[in-house]
């Protein structure tokens, strides 16, 4: 039986290229991947597909000279119009009897109907199972960006260290999914992580959670009392989100156990060692907290020893179209539907500033997912109103944040006007200008603002004025 006889019935795409990357043998499935014939195939080289590859593997095989196998992100035919694709490419060398690379062979497998084959069989056969995904910890990280993968890289270095770690990131920048990727790769990862709201309690109910109670201790306690999150995460690491939101006698307590080690559970009377690894994550700037006495020093100055800022998607460009993909993958397999992006909704969802980040694209992919025709499999465009740039381009404008961008918008005549629409109110001017009340504060004294400012019966805005002076 010829070989490219048993090439062409392989399931997988199949291409062998000589030294210099120009095609030798390509199978069926290959050639019905991009509708490009046989014998056209033979005239063309790997590289010139590379506006249309994010990896050329022939040339990792020909660099390492071993086989080397890699996640790579393709467009379907035509280039222009198709649909970004994973696909799972293996590349194999062929040596000649001097030790050169003679030729190589690639082996390609498309990850999406990869996965509904395997899922499909999973289905057809009552004595395979599945793990129920709520009962496993699984990383998934999508990290196509040099900035986020920069991030990983320092996370993986301080993974195997026990001190402390501060993430810092707007909201759903993805902060617990950095702190279980640092678990994971812990000495710690025997034990599952044990992650905590701190905005989510109340301020009542706080202490009864993290420290855990003795039976009795308080009216509505339980009758056998509860294990503290603290005391629960003994062993293992202890992620406490939105640190910022612990009340300031909290903080005191937090403070406590992490010098001494130990936990006291409410309405008992001993301590308990408990060894565990911690990490934070804030969305606000904590050093600022700390001038506002509004967090404790001493608790900054205990927990910042290794701080991680996570990157907004605005400034991980490169990993939208990765993310919205890995989200329609998840999804479809969800709902047991198909679906792909266009060519013209992958570059719009890359043209956006996704203010939400990472937590705006999974919900924008649900939705477009759900909301295609079933009799669709290609999502052609994105409904007006779906995507709200304007809104997110003001809310970068104004981002309280970015000190830098916003003074110099703040002339006089602006301030001067944003006072006389709040009544001169300070706190509510400064939140309406996107700057913090201090700094709203020192741009008045800069330019001299007296205590006042309103508009005339035309509505135009008149000078500052000093109610001493108006008497006088």
């Amino acid at each position: 039986m010829p070989l490219s006889l048993v090439l062409d019935n392989i399931d997988a795409g199949i291409a062998i290229y000589d030294a210099d990357g120009n095609f030798r043998f390509v199978n069926t499935k290959l050639i019905t991947w991009r509708n490009t014939p046989r014998q056209e195939y033979i005239k063309m080289n790997v590289h010139d597909f590379a506006d249309v590859l994010d990896v050329c593997v022939f040339d990792l095989v020909c660099q390492t000279k071993e086989r080397v196998c890699r996640l790579q992100y393709y467009k379907s035919y035509p280039a222009i119009d198709g649909p970004t694709k994973i696909r799972v490419v293996t590349g194999t060398p062929i040596f000649d009897e001097h030790g050169n690379i003679k030729n190589v062979i690639s082996v390609m497998q498309d990850v999406q109907s990869f996965e509904s084959l395997v899922q499909s069989l999973l289905t057809q056969n009552e004595l395979l199972t599945v793990r129920d995904p709520k009962t496993i910890e699984k990383v998934e990280i999508i990290a196509k960006s040099s900035e986020i993968k920069q991030v990983l890289q320092i996370a993986a270095s301080v993974a195997k260290l026990d001190s402390s770690v501060v993430l810092t990131g707007e909201s759903g920048s993805g902060k617990e999914v950095v702190a279980r990727y640092i678990h994971e790769k812990s000495n710690r990862s025997g034990k599952p992580m044990v992650s905590v709201n701190c905005a989510a309690f109340p301020e009542s109910l706080i202490e009864a959670e993290l420290f855990g109670y003795e039976k009795g201790s308080f009216t509505g306690a339980n009758q056998s009392g509860k294990v503290g999150l603290i005391e629960a995460a003994d062993g293992s690491t202890l992620f406490l989100d939105e640190i910022n939101s612990l009340p300031l006698n909290m903080q005191g307590k937090i403070l406590r156990v992490l010098d001494e080690k130990c936990v006291q559970r409410i309405g008992s009377v001993k301590t308990k060692k408990v060894d565990f690894r911690l990490i934070v994550a804030t969305n606000q700037d904590l050093p600022k907290l700390v001038e506002q006495k509004q967090f404790r020093e001493d608790l900054f100055y205990r927990i910042h020893v290794i701080p991680l800022r996570i990157p907004p998607i605005r400034e991980r460009k490169d990993d939208v179209v990765p993310l919205c993909l890995h989200f329609l993958h998840y999804f479809c397999e969800k709902y047991h539907i198909k679906k792909s992006f266009s060519d013209e909704v992958l570059q719009e969802v890359g043209n956006y500033t996704w203010p939400g980040n990472v937590r705006e694209i999974r919900n924008f992919v649900e939705r477009m997912v759900v909301m295609t025709p079933p009799s669709s499999e290609i999502i052609w465009n994105i409904p007006k109103g779906i995507l709200h740039a304007d809104s997110a381009e003001k809310k970068q404008e104004y981002n309280p944040l970015s000190r830098n961008e916003a003074a110099p918008r703040l002339s006089k005549e602006v301030i001067m006007a944003a006072l006389a629409l709040c009544n001169n109110h300070r706190a509510k001017t400064a939140e309406y200008l996107g700057v913090s009340r201090r700094y709203l504060q020192y741009k008045i004294k800069e330019y001299h603002i007296l205590s006042r400012c309103r508009y005339d019966d035309e509505g135009a805005l008149r000078q500052a004025y000093s109610p001493k002076k108006e008497l006088e």
